[in-house]
C-alpha cells in the first residue's frame, strides 16, 4: 500500500505544474506492477496484535492462549527473554505475539511492573506501531476465589501504562460473587471477564467452554485500530471479529480507489487501481486465514478480471480496471469514476469474501482453482448501473 500512496502523492504534485504530459508518463511509469510487492506489503500492514499475558503460575495462561489463538502458540511458538521477568513467544505465520510474565508471584510484583512499564516505553520509543504492546490480560483463577492487593495494585498499576482487562479463568461455577469483588477492586481495567477455556468434566455432566468469544470481541474493540487485523487473523473463536476486520479492509481499500478515482490522469486509474485491489484480496486472505502468495493472488485476480468486463453495465468503465497479465504483472490503463471505483472495489473485496466463505462451507481445501470458480461466480453477481 506503501507504493500506490507514493504514486498519488508524486501525481498530485505534477497536478500542480499543470502538465498533461508528465501526468500521464506517470501513470505509465506505474504499468509494470510487482505483485509480490503489493502482496508482501498488505502481510506487512497487517502487522502484529502484542498482547501481555500476566499472573501467578497455574491460572491456565497457556490453555488461554491456545484456546483463542491459531497454532497452539503456548507450546509451540518461540519464546525469547525480553526481561528478567518476561519472555515474547512468536510464531512464523502468526501475526500475534505474547508477553508472558512468566509466573507473577506476589513477591516481586513491583519488580515486574516497573521492568513492563520500561519495555512498553521503550517500544513506544521506536515509532512503529507493530512493535508496540497494545494490551494486557490479567489471568486470575475463579476457582480459587482470593484476590491478592498485589494483584488489584499491579492491574490498576499497569493500566494507566496500557488498556488492560481481567480474565477470570477456570471459572466452573455460576457464583458471581467473586466476579463482582474483582470487578470493584481492579476498577482501572476495562472489563472483568468470565472465561472457561476448555470444556470441563462433571459428574452430571460436561460444562461448555465459554467467555472466549466475548473477550475476544472485547480485545478488538479496545486494541489500537493498527493491531485491528493482525488480532483478527490470529484468534480463532470469533466470526464476528473477522468480518469486521474484513469491513474495515474493504473500507479502507474503497475509500483509497474512491480518492484514486478522482484523480484527473488521462489512461491511469486502472494502473494505480490494480494494487490497492490486489492488496485488499492480499489483506482479506490474511485475515480470513488463507494462505496467499504472488500466485494465488495472481490467479485470483486474472481470473476475476474477465469477469468483470462480462457483467459490469453503465457508466462503469472496466474494460481497463483490472486487465492483468498473471505472468508478467502487467495493466491496460482506463478510466473510471471517484464514486465507480469504490463501488467496485468494494464489490470485489465482498465478493472474494463471500467466495472463501463458500469453499469453507463445503469442507473443501481452500486453492486457487476452486477459490477462483467460487470469486467468478461471486463477481457475476455484481450489477452496476
Amino acid at each position: 500500500m506503501g507504493k500506490i500512496f507514493d504514486i498519488i502523492k508524486s501525481v498530485k504534485e505534477v497536478t500542480k505544474q499543470q502538465s498533461v504530459e508528465n501526468l500521464t508518463e506517470a501513470a505509465k511509469n506505474a504499468k509494470t506492477l510487482n505483485i509480490k510487492q503489493i502482496v508482501d506489503d498488505a502481510m506487512d500492514k497487517i502487522g502484529h496484535a502484542n498482547i501481555i499475558v500476566a499472573g501467578k503460575t497455574g491460572v491456565g495462561k497457556s490453555t488461554l492462549v491456545n484456546a483463542v489463538f491459531n497454532g497452539n502458540l503456548a507450546e509451540t511458538g518461540v519464546g525469547k527473554p525480553i526481561t528478567q521477568n518476561m519472555k515474547e513467544y512468536s510464531k512464523e505465520g502468526e501475526p500475534v505475539h505474547i508477553f508472558d510474565t512468566k509466573g507473577f508471584e506476589l513477591g516481586n510484583y513491583k519488580s515486574v511492573i516497573q521492568e513492563l512499564k520500561r519495555e512498553i516505553d521503550r517500544r513506544k520509543g521506536t515509532g512503529n506501531p507493530s512493535d508496540q504492546i497494545h494490551l494486557a490480560w490479567f489471568c486470575i483463577s475463579n476457582d480459587g476465589k482470593r484476590l491478592e492487593t498485589a494483584e488489584s495494585e499491579f492491574i490498576n498499576e499497569l493500566s494507566k501504562e496500557i488498556p488492560v482487562v481481567v480474565v477470570l479463568t477456570k471459572s466452573v461455577d455460576t457464583n458471581l460473587e467473586f466476579y463482582n469483588l474483582v470487578k470493584n477492586e481492579c476498577h482501572q481495567a476495562t472489563n472483568v471477564i468470565r472465561v472457561l477455556s476448555l470444556p470441563y468434566e462433571t459428574p452430571i455432566g460436561t460444562i461448555p467452554a465459554f467467555g472466549l468469544q466475548e473477550l475476544i470481541d472485547h480485545t478488538y474493540e479496545i486494541i489500537p485500530d493498527i493491531a485491528k487485523a493482525a488480532l483478527a487473523a490470529a484468534q480463532k473463536v470469533n466470526d464476528q471479529i473477522t468480518k469486521k476486520a474484513v469491513d474495515r479492509a474493504i473500507t479502507v481499500a474503497a475509500t483509497s480507489a474512491a480518492a484514486i478515482g478522482a484523480t484527473p490522469i488521462p489512461f491511469s486509474d486502472a494502473v494505480l487501481l490494480a494494487p490497492v485491489q490486489i492488496g485488499m484480496i492480499a489483506s482479506i486472505s490474511k485475515i480470513m486465514k488463507i494462505e496467499a502468495d504472488k500466485t494465488f493472488i495472481t490467479t485470483l485476480v486474472g481470473s476475476a478480471a474477465g469477469v468483470l468486463g462480462a457483467t459490469m453495465t453503465g457508466r462503469a468503465v472496466v474494460r481497463g480496471l483490472i486487465k492483468l497479465i498473471p505472468e508478467a504483472g502487467v495493466i491496460i490503463g482506463g478510466t473510471i469514476s471517484a464514486a465507480t471505483a469504490g463501488v467496485v472495489t468494494s464489490a470485489m473485496g465482498y465478493a472474494f469474501y463471500n467466495a472463501i466463505k463458500i469453499v469453507q462451507g463445503t469442507g473443501s481445501d481452500v486453492n486457487p482453482t476452486n477459490l477462483s470458480e467460487a470469486f467468478r461466480e461471486q463477481l457475476k453477481k455484481i450489477k452496476l448501473k
